[in-house]
């Protein structure tokens, strides 16, 4: 995964969740080191393309805006340097491990550049994600009455004829029932049985983790999806790179690298002797990389042991340690030769991977200056927590909730009918046992509620309409898009109202601390920028 230019800090100290404003092309700006620049700060330069690229991801801010906050980061990056925070040992290490990992995406990205995608296999992926399989079923809870089932079907008993059987002895509830539903909507483990199955037969038992299905695959159809045929011509390329990337590292194991097997096969992390600390100082070499030292064994070990997340002991326990000595090592020797080859390329002098690694550190170094001189600084007084709770109360405020029991039919007449019934009196859970016309709660897309409280802004627009101004006991009747007629009972209405202080006080100290921390970079940087030669030439 490659990092981004900013960090999260930086994003969130210098407000760079910003949007499209306009390119700037670039005309009547001076050169410098054969590019263009919009200004320079203290002689350094901030070139246009920099520029342009942080323009086309801003949000809401004008040129100007974003021009400043480049030079504000240049001064900040600046002084941090100036008061030696880029000798700090934990920064030089992340800068040196970001380079090491950006050098080798920069020759797995060469590699994979010119790849080209089989449209036959775009084909097959494509038609995978747009087929829909006619199905009708039944899950049976008990394994003895699906066996039944299953024997009436081999005797020759009409399918549907045993659904509804089965359905009002209670000992089933149904299915899908001739609906078409898309493979990537179907339980896996129903997907491996329809799969090898012909349209018009009758599937074996499907044991799934709520009981046992039993279907008929009644049809299948391809519907047009430029969308899926889309992800499926990205999904076909990925693979395509994942597959050269794999042959290019194989090859560069074979050029470079050589595993001294019978050693691999020694080291026994499980065993009582030698023992794992003995391992970590074990200097056998484990395998062989040509022109540089060997992976030894007390290296490999190490490795292992800083995925050990939940200690040496555990994992020798749960005896599966010796089982990761081969993918380890296996890792170890790809970072070596994937650097060793990008090297020998001389990656590192391209000027994609110097910007690359130049504005990882700026972003690191911009973080560690915040950290390490502006909020040691910055305090909070609860009498400003408090100010900012009273004046932005809204953004606290919990949201209107209710608990709500459902029915929901096929017809209007239907839903007419069980809201007059109810409004009359009749008893809610009677109703839901004996109504005529109800639409089966497994069906695809159907409101269901739980009688937990639920945030009504969170329902589909038409309900809420329907509900709005409702009171405990209220029914109200409502018509979604899929055409399904909803009863809705509304058991308890819990308002809007504000959360209390003590409960947002940390939500809204975070939110008035980091404004403060902004405020408090952008006076330091205008500050510094008023002792440094700033010089800017973009104008309008």
């Amino acid at each position: 995964m490659k990092h981004r230019s900013r960090t999260f800090m930086f994003a969130l100290i210098t407000g760079m969740l910003i949007g499209v404003v306009g390119i700037v092309s670039g005309q009547d700006l001076p050169v410098i080191k054969g590019k263009k620049v919009v200004a320079t700060v203290a002689g350094e330069s901030i070139p246009l393309d920099e520029f342009n690229r942080d323009l086309a991801v801003v949000r809401g801010a004008n040129r100007t805006e974003v021009l400043r906050r480049l030079v504000n980061t240049r001064l900040i990056v600046q002084e941090a340097k100036r008061i030696g925070l880029d000798e700090l040992p934990e920064i030089k290490n992340m800068v040196d491990a970001f380079s090491k990992v950006t050098l080798r995406e920069e020759l797995m990205e060469r590699q994979v550049r010119d790849v080209k995608v089989d449209d036959k296999e775009v084909e097959k992926l494509y038609k995978e994600s747009i087929k829909e399989w006619k199905i009708s079923s039944i899950m049976v809870e008990k394994e003895n009455d699906a066996k039944k089932m299953a024997e009436a079907i081999k005797g020759g008993k009409n399918f549907e004829e045993l659904i509804r059987q089965f359905v009002m002895e209670k000992k089933a509830k149904p299915g899908e029932q001739g609906e078409y539903i898309k493979v990537k909507d179907i339980n896996p483990q129903i997907v491996n049985v329809v799969t090898k199955m012909k349209v018009g037969s009758v599937s074996p038992i499907i044991p799934i983790k709520s009981g046992f299905v039993i279907l008929r695959l009644e049809d299948v159809r391809y519907s047009e999806d430029p969308e899926a045929m889309k992800k499926a011509r990205e999904e076909a390329l990925k693979d395509k790179k994942i597959q050269a990337l794999k042959n290019y590292s194989n090859s560069l194991m074979k050029k470079y690298a050589r595993v001294n097997q019978d050693i691999l096969n020694t080291i026994n992390y499980e065993a009582k002797t030698p023992g794992f600390e003995a391992l970590l100082k074990d200097k056998r070499a484990v395998a062989e990389i040509k022109g540089e030292n060997p992976i030894t064994v007390g290296e490999l070990t190490q490795h292992l042991k800083m995925q050990l997340f939940h200690g040496v002991e555990r994992a020798i326990e749960s005896k599966k340690l010796n089982s990761k000595k081969a993918p380890a090592l296996e890792e170890m020797i790809y970072k070596r030769v994937f650097r060793k080859e990008a090297l020998r390329l001389g990656l590192e002098k391209t000027e994609g991977y110097k910007s690359r690694v130049q504005e990882y550190e700026t972003s690191v170094l911009f973080g560690a200056f915040v950290t390490k001189v502006i909020v040691p600084d910055v305090k909070l007084k609860e009498e400003e927590i408090k100010s900012y709770y009273h004046d932005h109360v809204q953004e606290y405020t919990m949201p209107e909730m209710m608990k709500i029991k459902s029915l929901a039919f096929a017809k209007r007449e239907d839903g007419e009918s069980a809201l007059e019934k109810l409004r009359k009196g009749t008893e809610f859970q009677w109703l839901a046992a004996n109504a005529e016309g109800q639409v089966d709660q497994n069906t695809k897309g159907l409101l269901n509620f739980d009688e937990k409280p639920m945030i009504t802004k969170d329902l589909p627009e038409g309900a809420q309409k329907a509900i709005h101004g409702a009171r405990a006991g209220d029914f109200r009747l409502y018509e979604s898009h899929q055409g399904y007629f909803y009863v809705f009972a509304i058991q308890d209405v819990i308002p809007s109202k504000p959360q209390p202080y003590e409960e947002a006080r940390g939500m809204v100290a975070k939110k008035v601390f980091d404004d403060k921390v902004k405020k408090a970079v952008e006076d330091y940087a205008d500050k510094l920028r008023a002792v440094s030669e700033v010089k800017i030439y973009l104008t309008n």
